[in-house]
């Protein structure tokens, strides 16, 4: 069985790959990257910028994105994230559809919930660019999959975090490490994150799952828990200086003007999401 990983050299996509190899059930491992010299595990066929890997691939996971990217516009966000996906589709075989397993995220539900979480049935809400090209790219997905007969697949992954990471976790680290992050309120709003390892071992686990058991269905892929903000902060090796809401928002809003004020109001909020149907074991 051939598999195809897009976006291999990011944080999921290399893990993925290395949970692919681990698991010993493919014949060939397959890396679709942007640049000759992205970093691989050893053994992924590396293909740069080739689609004609997709023809004869038994199996692709979708994990190319753009993501983290604030000066993004709404049409960039949706040539990255749907035209892609639209390109990569094109390109498999329609007498042989491999099975289509998309990494999206459970920013389509929306930018906060209620502290006691949200299921995965809940009705998508995106409020930005990438939330709303991450649902456009579900729905073109299972439009392809209902044409030509094929099973897809969708993880909505919670916030990641784990080696190469470049996004929200690894941006707060960093913050934490220059001393220019503060918690604003009490701290003891939730947030649902999800190790790297645990998005590649379901991605993995998902691939073989009967299609009675996937078909139409999204599955948050998140770790068993949600932790407080203020339990991240300190597992990150940070010292939780809190500021009231209101000062912190003043703050935001002398520092950075209304990009500041979303940035803490976003903070603050609370971001659970149920994995119901699966979940990861690791924890930060």
């Amino acid at each position: 069985m051939i598999a195809l990983v897009t976006g291999a050299s990011g944080c999921v996509g290399y893990a993925l790959c290395e949970a692919l190899l681990a698991d010993g059930g493919f014949t060939e491992i397959r890396g679709l990257v942007r640049r000759a010299d992205s970093e691989l595990p050893d053994t992924v066929v590396r293909f740069v910028n080739d689609l004609s890997c997709c023809a004869d691939t038994d199996i692709i996971f979708h994990c190319a994105a753009l993501v983290h990217q604030p000066s993004a516009t709404k049409d960039e966000y949706h040539a990255a994230n749907v035209g892609f996906t639209g390109e990569i589709l094109d390109a498999c075989n329609p007498e042989r559809p491999p099975r289509f397993v998309f990494f999206s995220t459970v920013a389509v539900y929306g930018e906060s919930t209620p502290r006691t979480g949200i299921v995965e049935s809940a009705p998508p809400n995106p409020q930005t660019p990438y939330a709303a090209s991450k649902l456009a790219a579900e729905k073109l997905i299972d439009r392809w999959a209902d044409d030509v007969g094929a099973i897809a697949v969708h993880l909505r992954l919670a916030t990641v975090y784990g080696a190469r990471d470049r996004g929200n976790i690894a941006k707060l680290e960093a913050a934490l490490k220059a001393g220019r992050f503060f918690i604003p309120g009490d701290g003891k709003n939730k947030k649902t994150l999800c190790a790297v390892e645990n998005a590649a071992a379901a991605a993995v686990a998902l691939s073989r799952a009967g299609s009675m058991d996937v078909v139409g269905k999204r599955f948050v892929i998140a770790d068993a828990a949600p932790y407080t903000l203020r339990e991240i902060v300190t597992a990150l090796g940070g010292k939780p200086l809190v500021l009231p809401l209101p000062l912190a928002l003043l703050v935001a809003r002398v520092l950075k003007g209304p990009e500041g004020v979303a940035q803490v109001r976003k903070l603050a909020a609370d971001n659970v999401y149920k994995a119901s149907r699966l979940f990861g074991a690791r924890r930060l």
